[in-house]
């Protein structure tokens, strides 16, 4: 009995971490109605309903920081996509975030903890350094983010500021960095680590 305890403790003690580095929690119903309404099923399709010309969810299970490096690093490709289609960019909060990740990860999967040292690495390579470190003018600093990263945080400022992002790249001749999952989940930590 005191071993069953044990267990149940330290797993919601894990979850409870879990929950506080990956940021809110989504629901699947609301991202269901969202996925709709900002026309990611246009492309889409999550468990077969949908569109056919970008990846399908729904077969394959995957972390919030997964699904924030995956975004990052083909966010142009879908601007392209939406131009063309005569979609609008959406505006994404951190809810909804979540709220989408809730719906298309078709569940709850924890990503691992990062390493700080190697986000801050992370950061320089992926040359955020560039546009984020104080006395730029061009990019606000990310020191607001400590304590407060998450997947669905870095998905939001993608989604609200990402546009911008991009044209200060342009005018540096900075192309768009690819980030893996690992690089995210790094990167969060690093930015956390901050506080």
């Amino acid at each position: 009995m005191k071993r069953t305890i044990q267990t149940v403790a330290a797993g919601f003690a894990l979850l409870l971490a879990a929950c506080q580095t990956q940021g809110q929690l989504g629901n699947a119903s609301t991202g269901e109605r969202l996925f709709t309404q900002l026309n990611c099923i246009t492309c889409h399709s999550v468990k077969g309903v949908g569109g056919k010309s970008a990846p399908a969810f729904g077969a394959v299970a995957f972390t919030p920081n997964a699904m924030a490096a995956a975004m990052w690093s083909h966010v142009t490709v879908m601007w392209k996509a939406m131009d063309q289609a005569g979609i609008q960019h959406p505006r994404l909060t951190e809810q909804q975030a979540a709220d989408l990740y809730a719906y298309v990860a078709g569940g709850t999967y924890p990503d691992k903890a990062g390493d700080a040292a190697k986000g801050r690495q992370a950061y320089e390579a992926k040359l955020c350094i560039s546009c984020h470190e104080p006395g730029y003018a061009s990019a606000p600093s990310l020191d607001a983010l400590a304590g407060h990263a998450s997947a669905f945080a870095m998905v939001a400022a993608l989604w609200q500021h990402g546009a911008g992002m991009l044209s200060g790249m342009t005018a540096k001749n900075i192309e768009w960095q690819q980030l893996s999952t690992d690089d995210m989940t790094n990167l969060i930590a690093w930015l956390n680590a901050k506080k």
